[in-house]
This record gives structure tokens, C-alpha cells and sequence, in this order.
């Protein structure tokens, strides 16, 4: 090989060398941007992405109104739910789910209606209210309820008219659309932590003890009220024996229905009136001549 070849072929050598020290020593380019995920819809009332999963525990946060639904550690939903208002709290604390009754219906609330069947009451709570006479109790629906508690406090479906703020009577009511995968998704004896703003149990169970006493009270006082009433309106359809206002007493069985009238006293004897004649003129005596002295 020729000095002259051997050099140009050296020269390219070196040329291809430095291209590829050049090329080591450049930054790899940046990575593309990830793609822009489009805005997600509002959730509605709840989320759930456990098909196929149960739930293993429930966490409800009265102050957010919300429950958070486990499988072990990962969350495989949630839902609005709508709690006890301040005056009929929901307990806070730990629970368990004591048993699952698909079509429950409650014994204290539901509606009141008189006995024509006119609605008198739609907050109506045996041994709170009195019914009108003649008047029945219709019970309110629980459907898919999951108690809680020995003395009723549960899940299961009910209005939620504003989510976010407490609605019930003390109930965890949930949506209409979701409570039946719940139901069908946990077991007797699922623990349902519920925090937030809120008696603990021991303080529910006395105010409930307290408010049962004054229930009481105040369907005792109705009830003598309502006696009253009556007594007073017997009292005034009521008149004494031999009143002519009385209404007629019925006849009894087998008597005979003839009605006996007054004898008509006899009518008085006229006297007969003279009858008062023309007089015929009389003539007058003649006077007796006084005799002379």
C-alpha cells in the first residue's frame, strides 16, 4: 500500500473516531411530554371499581358524609351517604355488621294517616305520635339494611337530598343505585368504623334513653288530651232523660212500633149569649096629685 493511501485512510479513521467521541458526549433528547388526559365528569354519587371483590371494611366520615370501601388496604370505592342531623345523631365508634335483611321495614318511623286515608303525619314515630281514630301506620321502607346496632341504627337506601349534609334519623342511608352491590359485597360481621362529629355510643345510648322518656311523656299527655276531647264532645251530644230534644229511643225487637197520642182534652161547654131584645116603650105612671091643705 502507497504512503499516500495509507495516510488518507489513517485521516478517515481519525475523522470517524472523532464523530463517534462527539456523539458519546452529546444529552440524549428529552423524553415527549406525556399526552394530556381529557377532564374527567363529575362522579355522581359514588365510585366503584371492585367487581368481583368484597368489601372487608367500611370507614363513614359523618363530617365529609362520606363512606370509603376496603378490600384489605386498597380502596375499591365510596359513596355519599346521608347521616343522622344533629338532633338524632349517628353514633361514632366501631362496629360491626350484625346481620342483612333485604326488605326491612322500620317499627318507629314512617307515615300516619287519619281514617279516610288522608296523610296527617309524614314524620310519624310510634310512641312519639298519636294516630287519629280509625288511623293506621304505614312503616317507611329500609330495603338492603345492614344493622349496626341492637337498637336499629343501620345502612341501607334512603334519600340523600343534599350530598354532603346530614338528613336522617340516625340511619347511614345510601344511594338507591349502589346500596344493593354493598349489601351483596360484605358479610355479617364486616367492621364499619365510623369518625367525624358525633356522640361515641355510650352518649347516643343515653341521649336515646332520655329522648324515649320524653316520647313517652308526650304520647301519655296527647292520649289524655285526645280522652278529653272525647269525653267533652260525648257530653255535649248527650242530653238528660225526658229532654223534648232527646232523639227517640229505639224500639227494641219484637214490640210493637204504635205510638200512643195525647188525649185531646174536651173542648169547654159555650154559654149560649142572651139575646139582648128591642125593648117596647113603657108609658109613665101618672104622678098622684098632692092634696090642698
Amino acid at each position: 500500500m502507497s504512503s499516500t493511501r495509507l495516510l488518507r485512510l489513517t485521516a478517515q479513521l481519525t475523522l470517524l473516531g472523532a464523530a463517534l467521541w462527539l456523539s458519546a458526549c452529546k444529552s440524549p433528547p428529552p423524553a415527549p411530554p406525556p399526552p394530556v388526559e381529557p377532564a374527567k365528569k363529575p362522579t355522581g354519587l359514588f365510585e366503584w371499581t371492585g367487581e368481583g371483590k368484597s368489601i372487608t371494611s367500611i370507614k363513614i366520615n359523618v363530617d365529609e358524609q362520606k363512606a370509603y370501601l376496603y378490600n384489605g388496604e386498597d380502596q375499591i370505592g365510596w359513596t355519599y351517604v346521608a347521616t343522622g342531623i344533629t338532633s338524632f345523631p349517628t353514633p361514632t365508634g366501631e362496629f360491626k355488621i350484625l346481620e342483612k335483611i333485604a326488605d326491612k321495614v322500620s317499627n318507629l318511623y314512617g307515615k300516619g294517616y287519619d281514617a279516610n286515608g288522608k296523610l296527617v303525619n309524614s314524620d310519624f314515630k310510634q310512641g312519639r305520635d298519636l294516630l287519629p281514630p280509625g288511623g293506621r301506620f304505614e312503616a317507611a321502607k329500609m330495603t338492603y339494611f345492614m344493622r349496626l346496632t341492637g337498637d336499629g341504627v343501620g345502612m341501607h337506601i334512603g334519600p340523600i337530598p343534599r350530598p354532603g349534609r346530614r338528613a336522617s334519623h340516625g340511619c347511614i342511608r345510601l344511594p338507591s343505585k349502589f346500596a344493593g352491590t354493598i349489601f351483596r359485597s360484605v358479610s355479617v360481621g364486616t367492621l364499619v368504623t365510623i369518625v367525624g362529629s358525633g356522640p361515641d355510643y355510650a352518649t347516643y345510648m343515653k341521649q336515646s334513653n332520655a329522648k324515649a322518656k320524653a316520647n313517652a311523656e308526650k304520647l301519655a299527655n296527647a292520649k289524655k288530651k285526645a280522652a278529653e276531647a272525647s269525653a267533652a264532645a260525648d257530653a255535649v251530644s248527650t242530653l238528660p232523660a225526658g229532654d223534648p230534644n232527646a232523639p227517640a229511643a229505639t224500639p227494641a225487637a219484637g214490640t210493637s212500633t204504635t205510638t200512643t197520642l195525647p188525649a185531646i182534652p174536651a173542648s169547654p161547654t159555650l154559654v149560649p149569649i142572651e139575646e139582648i131584645k128591642q125593648g117596647v116603650p113603657v108609658a109613665p105612671t101618672p104622678a098622684t096629685p098632692t092634696p090642698a091643705n
